[in-house]
């Protein structure tokens, strides 16, 4: 019996190939970056290594994957991720 092979997904900001499991998949709902937990939200999603989130910011990664020009907001995934360093 062999086992499935996982997918794939790069990071936005070190573009690093990885397992799905291995990043936190973001989607943008209304100019506001949410941390999709469940893997199950609508819309464009954004893969993000949880230690390359200032280095996505740098480079504007969030507008690039999402395509959008302008403000974003960032509150949840900073809460979220200072609650993973917690750890």
């Amino acid at each position: 019996m062999s086992k499935k092979k996982l997918r794939q997904r790069s990071c936005i900001a070190c573009r690093k190939l990885e397992n799905w499991t291995d990043l936190i998949r973001t989607v943008l709902v209304n100019n506001e970056v949410k941390v999709d937990l469940n893997h199950r939200m609508p819309g464009r999603g954004a893969w993000l290594h949880r230690n390359c989130f200032q280095v996505a910011l740098e480079r504007k990664a969030f507008n690039r994957s999402f395509k959008i020009e302008g403000d974003i907001k960032f509150n949840e995934i900073e809460d979220y991720l200072k609650n993973l360093s917690d750890y």
